[in-house]
This record gives C-alpha cells, sequence and structure tokens, in this order.
C-alpha cells in the first residue's frame, strides 16, 4: 500500500538562504557564516562554560601563533616559577619542534568579515509605492499625500568614459543616464579664470572621477544647454542634478579658493543637497568634508549659517519642529484610550500635527502606524535616528521606538548613516544603506598585525635560529673529529686529552644550547611592542577578560608595558574615562574591575559579554539577552560612530538590537555595505 504524504507530513524548514534555499535545523540560536552565508550553530566562547545556555560554549581558544604562545609561558615560567615549571623541559622541546616547522602566516584584509544575509521577505509597508506591501491599501488612499515629495527629475547629459574607446563622450540616452552613478562637480568660475583655464578643470574632473572609481559625471560647462529655453529646464532641474549625485566633487585650484567658491550663490543649495560632500584642492588627493567644516571654510558669515548646515546635515529641516513632533508624541502617549476601535489610535491622534498623513488601519500596531508616519514625514528622518539609539529602558531593546537614550543624546544629535524603507508584520524596520561586519564568537582568530619596527626585536627574532643552527653545526664538528681521532692515534701515536677540533666543537654546544635555552625570551621580545597595524576583526566573549588578557590572546604574550589593547573611555554604559591627572582621553581600568565584580546575569539587562575591536585596538563591555553577531552602523553622534549589535533570528530573517555601542566613526570605513536588514520587532 502507497503511503500518502500530506503537506503537514512534510517537514517544513526553519529559514531560508540569501538565495532562497531552505534550511532544516533545530531552534538553537544561529549565525550567518561570513564565508559561506550558510545558517550555522553557533559557538561560544566563555570564560566559564556553561552547559545550560541556549547556545554552545567553549573555553577561551586563542590562534596566535604557537611557538608565540609557548614563548610566553615558558618566558613567564622561567621569571615566575609555579607548581608548573617541572613541565618546562617538555614545552620547551615542543617549543622548539614549533619553532622550526612552518607554518601559515595570516593573511591580511582590509575589511571586517562580511554580513552576507538580507532580508528576503514582503514587506508589511513600504516607502516606495513601487515596493510591492502586504498591507491592503484602504480604498481612495492616495499615495501622493503619504511620501515625501520629490521630483526625481535626472541630469540629461552626463559625460561618460568609454572604456573600450578610451575616450570620454556625451551621453543623453534617457535610459543610460537614469541608471548611471555620476559625480556632480562644482567649482568657482573666477576661480578658474584666474588660476588656469577650462580645460585644465576639465581634465583635473576627469582624473578625479576615475580616480573615486566612478566613470560619469555632471559638469554644468560641459552639460547644459547654450539655447535659453533649454538651458532654464536644466536650471529647474538643477538641485536634483545635486540629490542624485552619488557624491558632489568641489574643485579648488588651492586651499585658500574656499571663501571665492563659497560666495558664489548657487555654492550653498549645491552643498545642501548633496547626500555627500568630497573636495580636491590643486594636485592634493580628493578629500570628504562635512557640512559644517564648508561652513567655516567657505562662508564669510559662518556663525550665522552654521544654523543652516547643523539643521540640514541632521534632517533637512528645522530641528525645532524634530522636538516639538517628539514632545507631542511623549504628551499624547501619557493619555488613556476612550476608544478600542483602532489600537494605533494614538498615533491618529499625533499625525494631525505632521504636514503628511496616512490613513487609519485597524489592524496595524501603534509601532506599524508610527513607522508609516515617519516615513510619510522623512524630513525629520525621526525612525532613521532612533535605530542608532541605546533605550534607557532595557524592557524595550529589541524594538526600534526608543525614547531616552542611555548615553543621553538627543535624536537630533545622531546623523543617520541608514534609510528606512519598510517596515515587516513583525514591525521591524527594513533598513537600507547599512555598513555591516560579523562578530567572531567561536575563538579568537589569527591576526595578521605589523609593530614599530626595531633593530633589537629583528635580532631576537633571529637569535632561536642562529641558536639552532650553531647547534647542528657544533654536533657534526663534534662528530667529525671523534671520527678523526682513531686515525690520528693509529699515524702518530695516542695524544693526551682531547683534540682541539672536539673542544672548540663543545663550546661552540654549549653556547649553541645557552642561546636555545633562552631561545623563548628572545620569541616573546621579537613579537612585543606596539602594534600599528591589524587585519579588522570583532571578536567577542561571554564574560569578562583584562584588555591585556585579551591581547595576549590576540598577539601572543609579549615584554614589555607596551599597551595593546585600550579600555574604551565613553562606547559602552560601563566605560570609564582616566580622570584627574591624566592628559590624555583614554579609558579607565576601573570599568575592568566593575564589570568583573557585577553578576554574571542580570534578568533585565542580560549576560556581561566583552567584545573586542582590532582597527581601534578597543575592548568594550557590556551586558545582552544574546550573544550579537552582527555589528550595524546605523549614525554617528558626538564625535563617535554609534554600532547596533544585533542577534540573529533565522526562523523570522530578522535581526534582534542587543546593545548599541559608541564605537570610532573610521571603522565603518572598513565595514562591506549589505543588504537589506530587517531590525527590532517582537522580542
Amino acid at each position: 500500500m502507497n503511503q500518502i504524504w500530506t503537506t503537514t507530513d512534510r517537514k517544513q524548514p526553519q529559514c531560508y538562504s540569501s538565495q532562497l534555499k531552505p534550511s532544516y535545523h533545530g531552534t538553537t540560536l544561529r549565525y550567518t557564516s561570513s564565508s559561506s552565508g550558510k545558517c550555522k550553530r553557533l559557538t561560544v566562547q566563555s570564560v566559564n562554560p556553561s552547559l545550560t545556555s541556549d547556545w554552545n560554549e567553549r573555553d577561551v581558544r586563542s590562534n596566535a601563533p604557537l611557538s608565540t604562545r609557548l614563548a610566553g609561558w615558558l618566558t613567564r615560567m622561567m621569571f615566575n616559577p609555579s607548581r608548573e615549571t617541572f613541565l618546562w623541559l617538555f614545552v620547551w622541546l615542543y617549543y622548539i619542534v614549533a619553532l622550526l616547522l612552518p607554518s601559515r602566516e595570516p593573511a591580511f584584509a582590509a575589511y571586517y568579515k562580511p554580513y552576507l544575509m538580507r532580508f528576503v521577505g514582503q514587506l508589511w509597508a513600504a516607502r516606495s509605492p513601487r515596493e510591492y506591501s502586504l498591507r491592503a491599501r484602504a480604498a481612495g488612499e492616495d499615495d501622493g499625500h503619504v511620501r515625501r515629495v520629490t521630483h526625481a527629475l535626472y541630469p540629461r547629459f552626463l559625460i561618460v568614459f568609454d572604456e573600450d574607446k578610451n575616450v570620454w563622450t556625451k551621453v543623453n540616452v534617457e535610459a543610460a543616464v537614469r541608471r548611471k552613478p555620476y559625480v556632480a562637480v562644482t567649482y568657482c568660475y573666477e576661480d578658474v579664470r584666474n588660476s588656469g583655464s577650462m580645460e585644465t578643470l576639465i581634465k583635473r574632473v576627469r582624473n578625479a572621477t576615475l580616480d573615486q572609481g566612478f566613470d560619469a559625471y555632471w559638469l554644468d560647462h560641459e552639460c547644459l544647454f547654450k539655447d535659453p529655453v533649454q538651458k532654464a529646464q536644466d536650471l529647474y532641474r538643477m538641485s536634483d542634478v545635486y540629490r542624485l549625485a552619488s557624491f558632489t566633487l568641489i574643485m579648488l585650484t588651492n586651499e585658500s579658493a574656499w571663501p571665492a567658491w563659497g560666495s558664489r550663490v548657487w555654492t550653498l543649495p549645491e552643498a545642501l543637497l548633496s547626500r555627500e560632500l568630497r573636495y580636491k584642492a590643486g594636485n592634493n588627493t580628493v578629500t570628504p568634508i562635512s557640512l559644517i567644516q564648508i561652513a567655516s571654510l567657505a562662508y564669510s558669515h559662518h556663525d550665522e549659517e552654521s544654523q543652516i548646515i547643523n539643521s540640514y546635515g541632521l534632517g533637512k529641516d528645522p530641528l525645532e519642529r524634530l522636538e516639538r513632533n517628539l514632545q507631542l508624541k511623549e504628551a499624547m502617549w501619557r493619555r488613556e484610550n476612550f476608544q478600542e476601535r483602532y489600537r494605533a489610535e494614538k498615533v491618529y491622534a499625533l499625525m494631525g500635527f505632521f504636514e503628511h498623513r496616512i490613513l487609519p488601519d485597524a489592524e496595524e500596531t501603534e509601532l506599524q502606524a508610527l513607522a508609516r508616519l515617519f516615513m510619510a514625514n522623512d524630513n525629520d528622518r525621526i525612525a532613521d535616528r532612533m535605530i542608532s539609539m541605546f533605550p534607557r529602558d532595557r524592557r524595550g531593546i529589541n524594538q526600534w521606538y526608543t525614547k531616552e537614550d542611555e548615553y543621553g543624546a538627543k535624536l537630533w544629535d545622531i546623523e543617520p548613516a541608514a534609510q528606512v524603507i519598510g517596515i515587516t508584520s513583525n514591525g521591524s524596520l527594513v533598513l537600507d544603506g547599512c555598513r555591516a561586519a560579523t562578530i567572531r564568537w567561536k575563538n579568537f582568530p589569527s591576526v595578521a598585525f605589523a609593530t614599530r619596527r626595531s633593530i633589537r626585536r629583528l635580532l631576537a627574532l633571529a637569535v632561536p635560529y642562529v641558536a639552532f643552527i650553531f647547534f647542528m653545526t657544533s654536533c657534526t664538528i663534534i662528530s667529525v673529529g671523534n671520527q678523526n681521532a682513531p686515525t690520528s692515534a693509529n699515524t702518530y701515536g695516542p695524544s693526551p686529552g682531547t683534540s682541539p677540533q672536539v673542544a672548540g666543537g663543545g663550546v661552540m654546544l654549549a653556547f649553541s644550547l645557552i642561546l636555545l635555552i633562552f631561545a623563548p625570551v628572545c620569541t616573546s621580545y621579537g613579537h612585543s611592542g606596539r602594534v600599528v597595524l591589524a587585519r579588522p576583526w570583532l571578536i567577542g566573549v561571554r564574560g569578562v577578560i583584562s584588555a591585556q588578557k585579551a591581547s595576549d590572546y590576540l598577539y601572543g604574550s609579549q615584554i614589555g608595558d607596551s599597551r595593546r589593547t585600550l579600555y574604551t573611555p565613553s562606547g559602552s554604559p560601563l566605560a570609564r574615562p582616566r580622570e584627574g591627572d591624566s592628559k590624555f582621553r583614554e579609558g579607565d581600568v576601573s570599568q575592568y574591575e566593575v564589570a568583573l565584580a557585577a553578576p554574571p546575569f542580570d534578568p533585565i539587562e542580560g549576560h556581561m559579554f566583552t567584545l573586542i575591536d582590532t582597527i581601534s585596538s578597543t575592548i568594550y563591555y557590556f551586558r545582552a539577552h544574546k550573544p550579537p553577531t552582527v555589528c550595524l552602523f546605523t549614525g554617528s553622534e558626538g564625535g563617535q560612530g554609534r554600532f547596533v549589535l544585533a542577534s540573529e533570528e533565522c526562523s523570522s530573517n530578522e535581526l534582534r538590537r542587543e546593545t548599541v555601542l559608541r564605537m570610532p566613526s573610521f571603522i565603518s570605513a572598513s565595514m562591506h555595505a549589505c543588504d537589506w536588514v530587517a531590525l527590532g520587532g517582537k522580542p
């Protein structure tokens, strides 16, 4: 009899890959492999491994070179004997073998390990009307009133480089122009006329465009119509030219030309409407520049114009309105509902204060309605900013809406680096434009690094190998001398004492053994010193380890007081700056003592974890309920970047915010850009 399989009998996939391939596994905590993109079971190294956690735990492990680790142990036992000293000889022999056997050097890379997963589900509500969403549209809803107004006019001409013919050509095909990333160029005509020619400017622009990885640019001298009617249409869409460019390039003949450039009428809207600004002065390299820097360099009344720069740079609109809307929201939430028809009734009451409104939906939650309202009024970028905030009330850590920031920042203090483009059925925000890196939890990797060069360290690294050569040479001399001794005795008769050859070999043997005994000290000293460059890694540990211990796990033991890993002065709620008579901005070691003395688990805030960043050589202590496996750069504030550490929930293809750290903004340049990610939602 044939068995009939029903739908309920079939094994249902637990999750799907970014290529929509189903995966079948258990309910334990998972992560996305940065090498294969597959969903794998999470293994976490822990100071005190537990068998009852929701993930696999193991002892903390180092992948520093074996000879370096053994040399550190041998050196420590030589100067600080303990009960394990009797193992010294056996470990020393193992060290000699490890030193002589060829080992694979760790490869260097310029980027952190990438996050290869993307949000593959359907949007419940979308920012763009072109994106399909699951939410049923109410009858008569007009999309033109629920999304921000944009002209979306593209340049009519672009100057494009033809790689095959090695020439620049003017392209006016609309389909090609609309899909072509390009660079918008701004300059001062007086500056060009006084210091050079237009042909020289065009040549510099083309070289700079190619150097930045682009093959198309827009320059008014080449792309504007000469006919007055047509030129009027070009000026009409001028703002969209700079708004839609990948970045705007400010061309200057030298650094002193800033005032001349800033005196032009068009330079102010060109700067305010651009998504990114870079400048090139003379023959210098192309350099990124912020709006605030431009205000101090180019505008004569920068004290007054800096207020405009601040408001446009942070939200393209006055910040007073943003603060007012948030205060209205909080006032509304302090009141009770008198009707139960809509779960998001407070949002619908609040939307009257916004420029654009949304149609009520009886099925949506408050968070979903808020997301739709904020997306419809994108000038303030409220949701974009909120994802970078760290909730003071940890019970709301998994949800994107944040009332108060743990670090004391206001919403308008945060400059977002990602855009909210939709919301999921679970209430998670779908983000575009994030930079992301994965966090390694299973062990400390073998890190490629460089220290400050020193002749003494190079000589110290060579000592063990020279000693081994002396050892082999002395053994050969003694062996040859012993073989020649009987021949000499038969020819000349027996000679008293040891032959000079054997005696010389013995002296060399004794010298080589002394060098080999102290070889571990030389190896430790040779690998010591300040780390000046290291491959980007984010490494996590459950529990608390010191900065010195983290350095030993990463690079091996050292001799000296060079600080290879530093404590953060303000990167986490547990961070403590060094105060008193210190002349430098650095973290205090007391944060390690506080984190070590704190309970390993808190019912509200979660477990204690340690994060080490190799680029900035900084260690962070934080609490989270699950080990975060993804680090997202979502914005910046107060001179530091806001990095959201999130765990993965593969069954829903979403990320859960575990904590937010303040890390140096420059490390985001070593992160790969990632596809759509869904953040927040139901815990």
